[in-house]
């Protein structure tokens, strides 16, 4: 009798500051799933030096090449935006991606405006950006409190520079063909990116796009986060591209596509969408 396929190799990226840490709760349901998984220390962070949003994109690609089998990657925040420069041209056995940056300027949300200036002023001098504990607890961390707060930011480390500069002018994109599948997990509470921005990405790559309302940016640290990682766990045991486009958990006037790419394509990318909340598992 042939033996079980192979699972994919899990490739996880982390978000701005942070690390493979970040992934410390979710690696061992992985593993008791079966799939190799590894977290990835991005460049610019980890005591190496400054990087740009290329090298990001490099770093990515060199490490999925180095896999002999089939690769999932799993990104998180702003190595979201740098896996979708690499799904707009080569093809992965699937992607997720958590709150991830769209492509293109995305005007700060006003959580994030408070601290703009200190990260601006540090950017221009060329500096890394370290934000404060305020910072982090308004933001990146705004679902955590008492020691699991403590412990995130004392892991987190300060924003490398030009790294930052490109993520606010990130280029916009628009493939002309999407054969990764690719799932899109959105926190409803994320003060750093509001799920309607958050759906372009979904709507760009013709994926499935869940949001659940309790979360915030960072949902493998977050109570509750178990929710999504069970649906990630679903997806990458067997990733498919939907027959329709996908999307629950938003209303009817938030948003229903990348109008871009419906311009550019002459396609109605837009087909169903299923609104309401994704029930919670009994």
């Amino acid at each position: 009798m042939a033996g079980a396929p192979e699972l994919p190799t899990v490739l996880a990226a982390h978000g701005l500051g942070l690390g493979p840490w970040l992934y410390d709760a979710w690696r061992p349901r992985f593993e008791e799933a079966g799939f190799p998984f590894r977290a990835l220390t991005l460049p610019g962070h980890g005591g190496q030096p400054d990087a740009s949003l290329a090298d990001v994109v490099r770093f990515l690609q060199a490490e999925v090449a180095a896999v002999s089998g089939p690769v999932i990657l799993m990104a998180h925040s702003f190595s979201g935006l740098a896996a979708q420069h690499l799904l707009a041209g080569q093809r992965l056995h699937g992607a997720v991606l958590i709150c991830p940056l769209p492509p293109g300027f995305q005007p700060p949300t006003l959580a994030m405006l408070r601290h703009a200036p200190a990260a601006l002023a540090a950017m221009l001098r060329g500096r890394p950006f370290l934000p404060s504990r305020e910072a982090w607890a308004s933001t990146g961390y705004s679902r955590l409190s008492g020691p699991a707060l403590d412990s995130a930011i004392q892991q987190s480390k300060a924003w490398p520079p030009t790294l930052c500069r490109d993520l606010l002018r990130s280029p916009r994109l628009c493939p002309t063909s999407v054969e990764t599948p690719v799932f899109v997990t959105l926190g409803g509470a994320d003060p750093i990116l509001p799920p309607h921005r958050g759906r372009v990405v979904g709507d760009l790559f013709e994926g499935i796009v869940l949001k659940y309302d309790e979360l915030a940016h960072s949902p493998m640290l977050e109570p509750g986060g178990d929710r999504m990682l069970r649906d990630i766990l679903r997806f990458c045991a067997d990733p498919q591209r939907p027959r329709v486009i996908e999307s629950e958990g938003f209303r009817p006037d938030e948003g229903a596509g990348h109008t871009l790419r419906k311009e550019r394509r002459g396609e109605r990318i837009k087909k169903r969408s299923a609104y309401g909340q994704k029930p919670a598992a009994r």
